[in-house]
């Protein structure tokens, strides 16, 4: 069988059978966004890694050495606030082909400076090796109170299914990205394009999150709504329904749709690397939720029951299931 045949989530999967023998003392293992191992005190250590591959990830063309560095490391930060922690320090291993200019490798690493300045996160070591294409991988270690840490895994049906910031400008910067000669204004383009290369992860959001204890399970949205919501019930063993009416978007994403005459709906749902904060709360704490976070969340779902499926509500009240699908390495459909 070839991984094509199952993608990255099987993948993922048959590792998590294989190795359920060697996370016996960790406190949250493989099927998150972050690992959680118990050291001492009342704090767990978080760990997690990301890896960007030249031509997988990203392109020359359109990405800045800059742009790459700062991803990196920030694509790391985003799995530890969707656990509600802090990331403390970073190992960088890059391999290169031969030939990469010198000054290339500084712009990364100027883009990683800036990133991890922002985030007061350490840079401590890593590795450098010779490669066919350009590759670099960040490896994140953080904190968390053990009270506080938010996982995929405790949503419940009933449950309120909020989003952080807007959704589907990375999925239309993208586009934008790829179609150079499409006739859109200069700050649209601008705006999109910026959401898509230049990412914010909510941190402080995710913190806020978890430290007021009222979310039941949370996930950062990277390869895209729909694949993450799907990620988040499959650990919950629950099932989810969206408003089609209330996803939260920017007017640029909007403006773009109509006028290229794309689909918004298809930027929100499949578009990915949004890295908003999709988190669920339950029914009882809606109006603590609105005195707590002071950031702009939006609900646009609930959690219903495993049996129920995952659809969308659509506007008129039809329902139509939502595929599980988005960015998935391996996947026969992937380029």
């Amino acid at each position: 069988m070839k991984l094509s045949d199952i993608g990255e989530f099987g993948v993922i999967s048959s590792i998590r059978s294989d190795l359920k023998d060697f996370q016996k003392e960790v406190i949250v293992g493989i099927g998150d966004d972050t690992a959680a191992i118990k050291v001492s005190g009342e704090k767990l250590l978080l760990f997690t890694s990301d890896s960007l591959v030249e031509d997988v990830h990203f392109k020359w063309d359109y990405t800045s050495p800059f742009q790459v560095g700062w991803k990196a490391l920030v694509v790391n930060i985003s799995d530890v606030a969707a656990v509600g922690g802090n990331p403390t320090h970073c190992l960088v291993s890059l391999a290169l082909p031969s030939d990469t200019e010198r000054n290339l490798v500084r712009e990364v690493y100027r883009g990683l400076k800036k990133a991890a300045s922002k985030y007061r996160v350490g840079i401590v070591g890593g590795d450098t090796v010779r490669a066919p294409s350009f590759i670099i991988t960040v490896s994140v270690l953080g904190e968390v109170k053990r009270e506080n840490i938010v996982l995929r895994s405790g949503a419940k049906p009933g449950d309120l299914i909020y989003v952080t910031g807007q959704l589907g400008s990375s999925g239309a910067g993208l586009a934008c990205l790829k179609a150079p000669n499409w006739k859109v204004k200069p700050e649209i383009r601008q705006f999109l394009i910026k959401k898509h290369l230049t990412l914010s992860p909510r941190l402080v959001e995710g913190q806020k999150i978890a430290s007021s204890q009222i979310a039941t399970s949370m996930i950062d949205l990277s390869d895209g709504l729909a694949s993450d919501l799907h990620r988040l019930a499959e650990e919950s063993k629950v099932g989810a329904v969206l408003w089609e009416d209330e996803f939260p978007t920017a007017l640029a994403t909007e403006q773009l749709a109509k006028v290229m005459g794309k689909s918004l709906l298809e930027w929100i749902l499949y578009g990915g690397e949004d890295y908003e904060l999709l988190f669920a709360v339950p029914p009882n704490k809606k109006e603590e939720l609105k005195q707590t976070l002071s950031f702009p969340h939006t609900l646009i779902g609930e959690i219903v029951d495993r049996d129920q499926g995952i659809y969308l509500k659509k506007r008129g009240g039809n329902r139509t299931k939502i595929e599980d699908r988005g960015y998935n390495h391996f996947s026969a459909s992937t380029k």
